[in-house]
C-alpha cells in the first residue's frame, strides 16, 4: 500500500532545521521530467518555495499543472539563465539530462554538452552563490557498467559502457572537486531502475516496464529478450524522492554518493509476471534474441543509504506496478 506524505516522511521537517541551515527555496532541473516532476510535487506540498528549470525536451505527457507553474522554460546550458537563477535559491537538485543511451552512442558530443557542460555552469553558479545549503546531482548506475561484483555498492568499479554513463560519471567527478575544493555541499544519487506513471517508454530507466504494459494493454503478450533471467534492481520514484529529501536534511550525506534501489534483484521473467498477474489477465511471455552488449544482472547494495540516511524502500514491487497498470487503462 501506498503511504499518504505524512506517513511516508513523517520524521523529516526541512523547515525546522536551525535558521542558517534552512532551506527555504529549492532550484529542481529536469522538473517537467519523471523525476523532477514527482520532486517539485512533493517538495511544494511542504511549503518550501521550487523554481523549476526545463527545456522540454524530456516533459512528462501528464506533469501536473502545480509544477508548470513554477517552471522557468530554459536550459542549464544557458549560463545566463543559470547564473540569474542560482543568486536566489538555498540547494539545488540536479535532474535536467540527456538520458538515452542510444542518442548518446550516436551522437556523444551532443551528450556531452547538455550532461557535462549543463552540470558545470550549475556548479560555477552555485559556488559563486554560497552559501549554498546544498547541491545534490541525480547520476546513474550506469556510471558502474558491467558488474565485477554483487550487489554494487557505492565502491565498485566505475567503467560505463555508453557515452551516457561516461557523461555522468564525468559530472559526478566535477561534483566532487566542487566540494572539496569550493566547499560546495554536493551529494550524488545513483538511481537504479526507477518507474511510476509518468515513465516515457524509451527511458533507460524504466523502458522494459512499460513496454511490457503496453503489450498487456493491447491484448498481447510480453516480449522478453534472451531467457529472462537476467536481472534489475526495479524502485519506485516516490522512493527515490524519499532519498532526495532525506540527504536534504543530513549533513553526514554531504561529500557522499549513494545507491538508490530497493537492493532486491527481479528478473525479466519474474517482472513480465508481476505485471501479467496485477492486470489480471493471462499470457505466456514470448522469447526472442537476446540484446547484444546487455549486463545480465545488476541490483544495488543500498547498506550505506540504511546506515547514513536510515533510507528504507517503502513501496512493494507488485503495488508500484499495479498503480502503473491501473493509470494505464
Amino acid at each position: 500500500m501506498f503511504l499518504t506524505n505524512s506517513q511516508f516522511y513523517k520524521r523529516i521537517d526541512i523547515l525546522n532545521l536551525s535558521s542558517d541551515k534552512m532551506i527555504n527555496k529549492i532550484l529542481v532541473t529536469g522538473c517537467l521530467g519523471q523525476l523532477g516532476s514527482y520532486l517539485s510535487e512533493d517538495i511544494l506540498d511542504t511549503g518550501i518555495k521550487v523554481i523549476g528549470l526545463d527545456n522540454g525536451i524530456n516533459k512528462c505527457s501528464n506533469t501536473p499543472e502545480t509544477v508548470n507553474r513554477i517552471t522557468i522554460n530554459g536550459d542549464i546550458c544557458d549560463e545566463k539563465i543559470v547564473n540569474k537563477i542560482l543568486t536566489d535559491v538555498d540547494a539545488v537538485i540536479h535532474c535536467a539530462a540527456q538520458v538515452s543511451v542510444e542518442k548518446s552512442l550516436i551522437n556523444p558530443k551532443y551528450d556531452a554538452e547538455n550532461n557535462v557542460i549543463g552540470t558545470l555552469n550549475l556548479l560555477q553558479a552555485a559556488a559563486k552563490s554560497l552559501p549554498i545549503k546544498r547541491f545534490v546531482y541525480i547520476s546513474t548506475a550506469a556510471s558502474y557498467g558491467s558488474p565485477v561484483e554483487l550487489p554494487i555498492n557505492e565502491n565498485h568499479p566505475q567503467n560505463p559502457l555508453s557515452a551516457y554513463g561516461l557523461s555522468k560519471l564525468t559530472c559526478e567527478k566535477y561534483v566532487y572537486m566542487f566540494w572539496q575544493i569550493h566547499k560546495l555541499p554536493t551529494v550524488i544519487i545513483r538511481p537504479f531502475n526507477f518507474y511510476s506513471k509518468r515513465a516515457d517508454p524509451k527511458s533507460p530507466y524504466s523502458g522494459v516496464i512499460t513496454k511490457f504494459i503496453g503489450r498487456i494493454n493491447g491484448n498481447k503478450p510480453p516480449i522478453i529478450e534472451g531467457d529472462g533471467y537476467q536481472t534489475r534492481d526495479f524502485i519506485h520514484v516516490k522512493d527515490v524522492v524519499q532519498m532526495i529529501r532525506l540527504v536534504l536534511e543530513n549533513e553526514d550525506a554531504v561529500g557522499e554518493a549513494f545507491n538508490c534501489g530497493r537492493g532486491k534483484p527481479t528478473s525479466i521473467k519474474e517482472l513480465a509476471e508481476i505485471i501479467t498477474k496485477v492486470s489480471g489477465k493471462t499470457f505466456e511471455p514470448i522469447f526472442t534474441e537476446e540484446r547484444k552488449g546487455d549486463i545480465k544482472h545488476s541490483y544495488a547494495d543500498i547498506k550505506k543509504a540504511k546506515n547514513v540516511l536510515d533510507f528504507k524502500p517503502n513501496i512493494k514491487i507488485e503495488d508500484g506496478l499495479g498503480e502503473l497498470i491501473n493509470s494505464k487503462n
